[in-house]
């Protein structure tokens, strides 16, 4: 899904639910944190109640689906539904979400709030899926510094410890943390010159 609908609705779903008390989350988050990669959806950890959160969309015509997660299996519940074709999932605050730790991520006109690295890796180390670990790897990789951290929110579940730590010295995962710098480094190198050259005719 091209990358603006899902800012567009990123930011439209902000509004309705209030800038204090809504951040992105998911895809987009990681995205923003430096691991640029596909998502098709839109993630929002909310600090309100659920019920909450489905009146306020309601309010601006927008169906939501409560999703009742298996608590047992350690899942939670959730709102999901659409917004202009945008699929996405409100979630609950399934860590704390502090307003004033959050990170402003401008593209173009489109202004979203973030959740900053810490909050992000928390909900990763919580929901433990290969997926979710595998982004933290790729995030700590050209970044050492959040190594320690990130391994000592992770120290409460072993498990979880445990396998992150493999991915961490896995080779795919560095390759690809490099890969992605590489990238990244080339693409900002052909901005640069995309500009000097508007500047110069």
């Amino acid at each position: 899904m091209p990358a603006q609908r899902l800012l567009r609705a990123a930011g439209r779903l902000l509004g309705m639910l209030g800038d204090e008390e809504s951040a992105v989350v998911g895809g987009l988050a990681v995205s923003a944190h430096g691991y640029v990669r596909a998502t098709r959806d839109v993630d929002i950890l909310v600090s309100l109640p659920l019920a909450e959160a489905r009146r306020r969309l309601a309010a601006h015509g927008v169906k939501t689906q409560l999703l009742r997660g298996d608590v047992l299996e350690g899942g939670f519940a959730c709102l999901t539904g659409a917004l202009g074709g945008v699929p996405f999932d409100i979630l609950p605050p399934l860590v704390p979400l502090e307003a004033e730790r959050t990170v402003q991520l401008d593209v173009g006109r489109i202004s979203l709030r973030v959740v900053d690295f810490d909050t992000l890796a928390r909900l990763k180390l919580k929901a433990g899926s290969p997926k979710d670990l595998w982004d933290l790897a790729i995030l700590v990789h050209p970044a050492p510094r959040r190594r320690g951290g990130v391994l000592e929110l992770a120290a409460h579940v072993p498990e979880v410890l445990e396998r992150l730590k493999a991915l961490l010295e896995d080779p795919r995962a560095k390759r690809e943390a490099r890969d992605r710098l590489v990238e990244e480094k080339r693409i900002k190198r052909l901005r640069t010159q995309g500009s000097r050259g508007r500047r110069l005719t």
